[in-house]
């Protein structure tokens, strides 16, 4: 089987890169600096579905996003979390969180309609992503 991403996960995100284990998606609401890792494992809901070797790298990506989310956009707090509850296939939410984001501190989810990032928030927040991440993203 090859990996293919969730209808849902790809309507609502616009890709920033990919690594041999994972995709990095930025979720398309500018609100807050909202990025998905999405590990490139077929039919994947829980994090014990990964091996333990999946699980370590999978792990280190998504430490490495919570750095440069908090680097690249001065967050405060990096709220991370594997929910899976409207979308099954395993992905993990890194968002960074600042006192003065619309939500706080509560969660981001339903406090407040997302506002669409326009194709050069996009561009801007792949770029930072890439850049900080560095050579290892494609």
């Amino acid at each position: 089987m090859s990996f293919e991403l969730h209808p849902q996960l790809a309507a609502d995100t616009h890709r920033v890169s990919e690594t041999d284990d994972c995709l990095l998606l930025v979720m398309n609401d500018r609100q807050y600096p909202w990025f998905i890792v999405v590990p490139k494992v077929e039919a994947t809901t829980e994090w014990h579905h990964l091996d333990p070797d999946q699980q370590t790298r999978v792990h280190g990506f998504c430490v490495s996003v919570g750095q440069a989310i908090q680097s690249v956009f001065g967050s405060r707090k990096i709220n991370t979390a594997a929910l899976g509850n409207i979308v099954s296939q395993l992905h993990i939410h890194v968002i960074g969180r600042t006192p003065d984001d619309p939500a706080w501190p509560g969660p981001v989810w339903g406090a407040q309609p997302p506002l669409p990032l326009s194709d050069a928030d996009v561009e801007t927040r792949t770029l930072m992503m890439k850049q900080y991440l560095g050579a290892d993203n494609h």
